[in-house]
């Protein structure tokens, strides 16, 4: 309520604005949900190099697991059998 200059009451009516605001409002929250997305759209050229790479050293170490493997079971049978694989050791 307002007082006027010559004492009399004027009725300010600020319900005109409601409307007006509920719609920035709802625009505003829509705005900011359909900016916030947890999904990303797909890999970037940088997630594929550090893939490609992981999974290169994962088949290296791989490979030397293997070779390992090998290099036991060759000095066990040269233990088994001493220096001439002919002859077993005893």
């Amino acid at each position: 309520m307002r007082i006027c200059e010559d004492g009399g009451a004027q009725v300010v009516v600020y319900a005109d604005m409601k409307p007006l605001q509920l719609i920035g409002l709802l625009a505003s929250v829509a705005l900011f949900v359909g900016c916030e997305t947890t999904q990303t759209t797909g890999m970037g050229n940088q997630e594929q190099k550090r893939l490609a790479a992981i999974q290169q050293q994962q088949q290296e170490d791989a490979q030397m697991d293997e070779a390992d493997r090998n290099l036991w079971n060759a000095h066990q049978d040269q233990l088994n059998t001493g220096t001439n694989p002919a002859v077993p050791y005893r």
